[in-house]
């Protein structure tokens, strides 16, 4: 890499290394291709700034299935969400991720062919996040992601320590 060159997934990654895992969920998206539910896992994690700001990390992952226009349908719903998350402000991630919400970031990489996992990050950003984590996702971030996506939730399994 040249000099002055920023290597952004690398920034990124260094920076996800300090996350503490939390929990998980599975989950089943609807397609909207009257097909069955595509299921996956919602990796759950957290970062709490000395300030007790932070954000919270969720990972959609899921396999990109084998016939293409379920492929597309499953990068589509996504790209909604990214469109959502993208208008979101502060009053409508109140409405539906809590109080205290500031932003909604997604990050993916887009699916090639031959990807063993669709990978979907998003971080969602608190003005006060310590101590709120389980009270967070189970009561405003699950529902309010069921009310933007077509998805349902099983209930959170918490990572020793996490909630």
């Amino acid at each position: 890499m040249a000099d002055g060159v920023i290597d952004l997934k690398k920034q990124l990654r260094e920076l996800k290394a300090h996350e503490k895992l939390a929990g998980f969920t599975g989950f089943g998206l609807d397609l909207g291709d009257g097909g069955p539910a595509k299921e996956g896992v919602l990796k759950i994690a957290e970062f709490v700034r000395p300030d007790q700001s932070g954000y919270l990390t969720l990972t959609f992952q899921t396999d990109p299935d084998p016939e293409p226009a379920r492929r597309e349908a499953l990068v589509a719903v996504f790209d909604r969400f990214a469109r959502f998350a993208q208008a979101a402000d502060a009053a409508t991630g109140q409405a539906r991720f809590g109080q205290g919400f500031e932003y909604l970031m997604v990050v993916s990489e887009g699916l090639v062919d031959g990807d063993a996992w669709y990978l979907v990050d998003f971080d969602i950003y608190y003005k006060k996040l310590e101590g709120r984590l389980q009270t967070l996702i189970e009561t405003a971030i699950l529902p309010g992601l069921a009310g933007v996506l077509p998805v349902t939730f099983e209930p959170v399994n918490w990572w020793e320590g996490g909630a």
